[in-house]
């Protein structure tokens, strides 16, 4: 029988050799596999389909033999992933450039419908940015948070092993690290990570839109593993980057989608802090522990993230809470005061409307942003000019009057 004949091989690796064909790119292919029906469509492909002008496509389906493509990947242990079917991420699957076919090593399972942080930044991170990297790693992972990098060199690296270690110590109950690479996933990039990317694989789990046998990469595969970081993170974290670093592009990506995005200050001499500087200063939630982060996630999701809730100061308290209509004030919240009954005169109107929706026992982030009908950033902003005025105090995501 044809090895090429619809039906003798499971879908797994009709899409697998549909997703080899380099002249196909991403948008093609989800608009090929759309009938959910792989093996019709290499069957159309490899006999001449209606599309493919130049003859490439036929060309390029010659050299492929699907039944040896699909037993490579079950050697390598290297699952096929189609979308809207068992196992495909659902965080993924309704984005409108998420990818048709993914490949995975590891257990899609554990990502479930825990939370995800992406932890992304520059190559040639600082040591300042390489500490925060592994420290957020670490206590986002410990508070059953799943961290998503790109397993680049530098701050990507430093954010799973920090994973790993916070995955290690809570147990079952810890976030699983997640990597999105570009190449196929026997080709650990950089080579220097390829023991990284086994452990990532064990303890989580690894995705890539790159089949094995996979030849020269196109440059189009980078820009576009960033919007599957983006798209599977309910927020992006850049860690430290330059002017025009791309870990930008990943923020970008989040921005469309609308996923919030955060950075981590530095110094504004450092070139690897000019781009995260940057980014908070167009309005981007500023992360200066994890308690930062989790909160952004809450925020981010129809629940508490986690029962843990501390970070590297010890600071420790309860998880923001959705629903408590009963305590979320009025659309216009009263005038701020203080002393004398009279608002300070350096308070800006956003100020005082942040200062006004706090009261004398304390109220989550969300309630604030839902009274003042400010953004993220720019309340988290007031927040901060507010506790340096000494007029509210703040401690993991809970803010209160004093």
């Amino acid at each position: 029988m044809d090895p090429r004949s619809p039906g003798r091989l499971p879908d797994g690796a009709y899409a697998a050799a549909l997703a080899s064909l380099i002249p196909i790119g991403p948008g093609r292919l989800r608009s090929l596999l759309a009938d959910g029906d792989p093996g019709r469509m290499w069957a159309e492909v490899s006999s001449g389909h209606r599309l493919d002008g130049d003859g490439s496509w036929r060309a390029a389906a010659a050299t492929i033999d699907p039944a040896a493509l699909w037993d490579r990947h079950r050697r390598a242990g290297v699952g096929v992933l189609l979308r809207h079917r068992p196992g495909y991420p659902t965080a993924l699957a309704d984005d409108p450039g998420a990818p048709a076919v993914l490949f995975c090593r590891g257990e899609p399972s554990v990502l479930g419908d825990r939370p995800r942080a992406a932890l992304v930044g520059t190559r040639s991170a600082t040591r300042y940015g390489l500490g925060v990297a592994a420290q957020l790693g670490t206590e986002l992972a410990a508070a059953g948070v799943c961290v998503v990098s790109g397993l680049a060199l530098g701050i990507d690296g430093a954010a799973h092993e920090g994973a790993l270690a916070g995955r290690r110590a809570a147990g079952p109950e810890g976030g699983a690290p997640v990597g999105v690479v570009v190449g196929p996933l026997d080709r650990p990039h950089p080579r220097q990570h390829a023991h990284l990317w086994e452990r990532v694989a064990d303890a989580g789990l690894l995705l890539s839109e790159a089949p094995l046998d996979l030849g020269t990469l196109p440059r189009w595969r980078f820009p576009q593993r960033n919007r599957v970081l983006a798209a599977l993170s309910d927020v992006v974290v850049v860690v430290e980057s330059h002017a025009t670093g791309a870990s930008l592009a990943t923020a970008q990506a989040a921005k469309r989608r609308g996923v919030s995005v955060g950075a981590v200050p530095g110094s504004i001499r450092s070139p690897a802090s000019a781009g995260t500087n940057d980014l908070l200063a167009d309005g981007c939630f500023v992360v200066r522990d994890a308690a930062d982060v989790l909160v952004a996630v809450d925020l981010a999701r129809p629940g508490p993230v986690a029962g843990r809730r501390s970070d590297a100061a010890g600071r420790s308290g309860p998880a923001p809470r959705r629903g408590e209509a009963g305590r979320i004030a009025s659309a216009t919240p009263p005038a701020a005061t203080v002393g004398d009954g009279r608002p300070p005169p350096e308070l800006g109107p956003l100020d005082r409307r942040v200062l006004g929706a706090l009261e004398w026992e304390p109220r989550p982030l969300e309630d604030v942003l839902t009274a003042t009908g400010g953004g993220l950033g720019e309340v988290a902003a007031a927040l901060e000019r507010l506790a340096a005025l000494g007029l509210v105090g703040g401690e993991s995501g809970w803010w209160v009057r004093r």
